[in-house]
């Protein structure tokens, strides 16, 4: 039997994982697979996606479609992790047999666009997926990623991490985001107000200090550049290795204008 909808308990549950405090069942897009383990192993790959743990994530998902072929969002994901270049990727989320529901249609509706270059229609097709789950971070995330990463269209991505931030001001992710976004657009205020509001949301965690780091790199800040990265890796040295070469080219870059 798929599961069509999440359990109260379960879609609550990852409320409070995605950032959401609303204690509304149906405010989350549900997901279509046959297996509840596979279930599981997406939850688990999205949470790691949103904490920068690309392997974890990866392994996760890739774990699910092997357990329900038919998963079509857990093959969305590995799609979009696998650029938007993999073809087999894309072609294993189409040949999905599920029943899909609503939302995923959308999904469904906007890879198609995405893959045949049609930019506008893709926005169309995920605004329509937040209208209908206004309050699940994780529809949001869809959009302003697409529009941030893949099309560089850093104001649309802003407008887009506004409403996600105003629908659900606790999920860490979005701030990450919306900081680059700023970043990119040389509106070093708003990005640093963006960063510091990630980290303050998820203190524990290494990348809202190696996106700090960046941000101290952008704006010529070498010093603190390296202590943000430093402390990233820190946190979590196994994962953020890349954090500590970054900080290395801090300190160089540190020397090099002290000279």
């Amino acid at each position: 039997m798929r599961l069509k909808i999440l359990t109260p308990a379960l879609a609550f549950s990852i409320l409070l994982i995605f950032g959401c405090t609303e204690e509304k069942p149906a405010s989350v897009m549900p997901v279509t697979t046959d297996s509840e383990l596979a279930l599981k192993l997406y939850e688990t790959g999205v949470v790691a996606f949103d904490q920068f743990k690309q392997s974890l994530s990866w392994h996760s998902l890739y774990t699910a479609v092997e357990l329900d072929p038919d998963f079509f969002m857990a093959s969305f994901w590995m799609y979009y992790m696998s650029s938007k270049e993999s073809k087999e990727a894309a072609e294993k989320a189409f040949q999905s047999e599920a029943q899909l529901n609503p939302a995923e249609e959308q999904v469904r509706m906007a890879l198609k666009y995405l893959v045949d270059g049609q930019e506008e229609k893709v926005v169309e097709h995920l605004q329509n997926l937040v209208d209908m789950y206004p309050s699940d971070p994780q529809t949001h995330k869809i959009l302003y990623l697409l529009q941030q990463m893949y099309f560089k269209d850093y104001e649309g991505a802003i407008t887009s991490l506004e409403r996600a931030i105003r629908e659900c001001p606790d999920f860490p992710l979005a701030y990450n985001q919306l900081g680059y976004a700023y970043t990119e657009l040389e509106d070093y205020e708003k990005a640093e107000e963006a960063l510091d509001n990630y980290i303050r949301l998820a203190p524990d965690q290494a990348n809202p200090y190696d996106s700090k780091g960046d941000f101290f790199m952008s704006t010529k800040q070498f010093e603190k550049a390296f202590d943000s990265y430093m402390k990233a890796y820190e946190i979590d040295p196994s994962t953020f290795e890349v954090s500590k070469k970054k900080a290395k080219k801090a300190r160089m870059l540190q020397q090099k204008a002290a000279q």
